[in-house]
């Protein structure tokens, strides 16, 4: 099987870069408390008519599949691909620029023709059509020319303000995706699609999509977390190879101190000891019988164990953290009662070796007498 892969040069000295304007600034209008509710109550209703619309006919598509599999004695799927209508919906069309379209993009940029809802192109024929048919070949081609480069700018420029480059990246992602879909419908083809920002003043999380037929592939066959590989690809993007693996490792160490601060502080709220450390090896011996205070909430699949030790997929770490900041996770202060109880279990486990009881390595002259060094004239006369 042969592959291929495609690539895009960044150095391209021959590409012109364009930069898009300024986005226009529309009037804010400033609803009402009823006003608002109103429009979300009829924004729903449309909503509900229109899924329930696409329901009704996605209905009808599958039974006339049906029907039509069974009369010409073809399989269901088979129908279906060759039934397929989404593909041909998803492509825009290209279509020349006519002096006409210019026109009437030209007359929109105006002031006075702006913000005039759906009634604009009633009103720019009414009154600018003799204006119109006035222009002489030259000014006609003169529009075009200017129309036809506002378009390419559109669509190839740099993006000069944050919200429209991420709306670009939804945009565009989305449209990516629903192919990806058409195409794994259409033909069985599979895909995996990353994005990440490649630049630090772009505040984009990484994104990434999957066919359903490879959505489980890189964790349980490659045993690569997504969001690891999210994360080294952004560095890597930003600040080369070096950056990729100190980004994980700088995120995964913040993550892991933030913990460690969240769990030491709160002891000590708790405790009312400034000088309260949590101490992982003699958890239960330094802390639950000392304190007599005990961590509740802790996520099952994570290892209760230093933080050093645990796992370093940044997801788990993530999860733990909002745990603890959420107070989902917290020091749970034990009565006398609860304390007795979690001490049978604690030695339950330890007949049972489930946990092991962690001391301190003896010395390995135990039980002997050791000697001391013999006095010289200078200790005596101290």
């Amino acid at each position: 099987m042969l592959s291929q892969s495609f690539y895009t040069n960044k150095n391209n000295k021959t590409a012109l870069r364009r930069v898009q304007k300024q986005p226009r600034i529309r009037p804010k209008v400033v609803l009402s408390k009823e006003a608002r509710s109103i429009l979300n109550a009829n924004r729903r209703v449309k909503s509900h008519q229109f899924k329930v619309a696409l329901d009704d006919a996605w209905t009808q598509i599958d039974n006339a599949t049906k029907t039509i599999a069974s009369a010409h004695h073809k399989s269901v799927r088979c129908v279906q691909n060759d039934l397929y209508i989404g593909h041909g919906i998803l492509r825009s069309r290209h279509s020349k620029v006519n002096a006409w379209n210019a026109f009437c993009w030209k007359k929109n940029q105006d002031s006075e023709n702006r913000d005039q809802g759906r009634y604009t192109l009633e009103q720019l024929v009414h009154e600018h059509k003799a204006e119109y048919y006035a222009l002489s070949k030259e000014e006609q081609q003169d529009l075009v020319k200017e129309y036809a480069e506002q378009k390419l700018a559109k669509m190839t420029g740099v993006r000069i303000s944050t919200k429209s480059k991420i709306n670009d990246i939804t945009q565009t992602l989305k449209a990516v995706e629903n192919e990806l879909n058409s195409l794994n419908c259409r033909t069985g083809a599979e895909a995996i699609l990353y994005v990440t920002h490649g630049s630090t003043d772009l505040p984009l999380r990484g994104v990434t999509f999957a066919t359903e037929g490879v959505q489980h592939f890189m964790q349980s066959v490659m045993s690569i977390d997504n969001q690891d590989l999210i994360t080294k690809m952004e560095g890597f993007a930003v600040q080369g190879m070096r950056g990729a693996a100190k980004n994980h490792q700088q995120r995964v160490s913040e993550i892991r101190s933030s913990i460690r601060d969240i769990i030491n502080r709160t002891l000590r709220e708790v405790t009312g000891d400034s000088d309260a450390k949590m101490q992982w090896a003699y958890y239960f011996r330094n802390i639950v019988q000392r304190y007599q205070v005990m961590i509740e909430g802790w996520p099952k699949h994570i290892p209760f164990v230093n933080l050093s030790k645990v796992s370093s997929a940044l997801p788990e770490l993530e999860m733990l953290l909002r745990k603890w900041e959420l107070g989902t996770t917290h020091w749970k202060v034990l009565t006398d009662a609860d304390f007795e109880k979690v001490r049978l279990e604690c030695s339950e486990m330890l007949e049972s070796g489930e946990i092991k009881d962690t001391r301190r390595r003896p010395r390995s002259d135990k039980g002997s007498k050791r000697k001391r060094p013999a006095a010289t004239d200078e200790n005596s006369r101290l």
